[in-house]
């Protein structure tokens, strides 16, 4: 939960992209969105529902491993890179 803390691989471009008040992508938005829902309302993200490698059950029921965990902060921070580039551009 690396991005849910602030200290993600890439939280400082967030932060500033978020500063300038970037306006991401609704594909990007996506990315983000699919994040929090898992760690504030414990949605499993759309991708993993056929990927039953990247899940396990705990007493809640069905949840990401460490392996979905970190595809998850990978797909944040490919996300992060993308839109940083597009907002390195627009400077």
């Amino acid at each position: 939960m690396t991005y849910w803390n602030r200290n993600g691989k890439e939280q400082e471009k967030y932060d500033e992209m978020l500063k300038a008040n970037w306006k991401f992508t609704l594909k990007t938005h996506t990315v983000f969105r699919s994040y929090y829902r898992y760690y504030n309302d414990g949605d499993l993200p759309g991708w993993t529902k056929a990927r039953y490698d990247l899940t396990s059950y705990d007493h809640f029921g069905r949840c990401l491993n460490e392996n979905g965990i970190q595809e998850q902060e990978d797909r944040v921070t490919a996300a992060i890179l993308a839109e940083y580039k597009r907002f390195k551009k627009a400077a």
